[in-house]
């Protein structure tokens, strides 16, 4: 039966995989060209910085979100400006969570992918095998690809404290209860410190692909291969 057969289960949950990173790395180009100005530091306009500066937060919030609910609470005015903020953004910050989401599920299902494939879940199939099969070594070698790309292309046009800001607006909003990953997410999204203009971060993007663990041993076979 060929990798790609209709009925081999192996292949077809690594094609579905594949395809859905490709949409994926979609969808974050086509958002990266929407990201609010407010969220970037409002380039240009500090006042629009500072207006908004109470009520955006970033990880930090996380470590005393008492502190910073209650700030909000004894403030008529952040108040007010915070619920206009979530009535015209709350849609906007809901596509950016689930594409972050998106990501973090991608690359557990790749890891799960290959652990089930350890475990021989897929019969007659192995690591070793599908790379030795021309169609199963292409996909393979995508699956992991998009991945990196996707953390790169990340980090290029959305910067680290444009993605805190979101995430944690959109997690005050909705409350912690009704996000799925939440903490998964945050430990994958926070910012590198990476900024294109500016000096490379230490180890990056060693550190940063290193977030989210991955079969190293796996790796290196896919570098054998190519």
């Amino acid at each position: 039966m060929e990798f790609l057969d209709k009925d081999n289960i192996a292949g077809q949950s690594l094609l579905q995989l594949v395809a859905r990173g490709s949409s994926i790395i979609t969808e974050l180009l086509r958002l990266s060209d929407h990201i609010p100005p407010v969220f970037l530091g409002s380039p240009g306009n500090p006042q629009e910085s500072q207006k908004y500066a109470s009520i955006l937060l970033d990880f930090r919030y996380l470590k005393a979100t008492e502190a910073y609910d209650e700030k909000i609470d004894r403030d008529p005015d952040a108040v007010d400006l915070d619920e206009e903020f979530r009535e015209t953004h709350l849609a906007l910050l809901e596509r950016f969570y689930t594409l972050f989401d998106s990501m973090y599920k991608y690359v557990e299902n790749l890891n799960s992918y290959i652990e089930d494939m350890h475990k021989g879940s897929f019969l007659q199939h192995t690591v070793d095998g599908v790379l030795d099969d021309p169609q199963g070594k292409q996909l393979m070698c995508e699956a992991f690809y998009l991945y990196g790309c996707m953390l790169l292309l990340m980090d290029l046009p959305i910067p680290g404290p444009a993605r805190e800001r979101m995430i944690i607006a959109y997690y005050r909003y909705k409350g912690s209860a009704l996000l799925h990953n939440v903490d998964e997410v945050c430990r994958l999204c926070r910012d590198t410190g990476f900024t294109p203009a500016g000096k490379r971060p230490a180890n990056y993007p060693e550190e940063y692909f290193a977030r989210v663990p991955l079969d190293m041993e796996v790796i290196d076979m896919i570098i054998g291969r190519l």
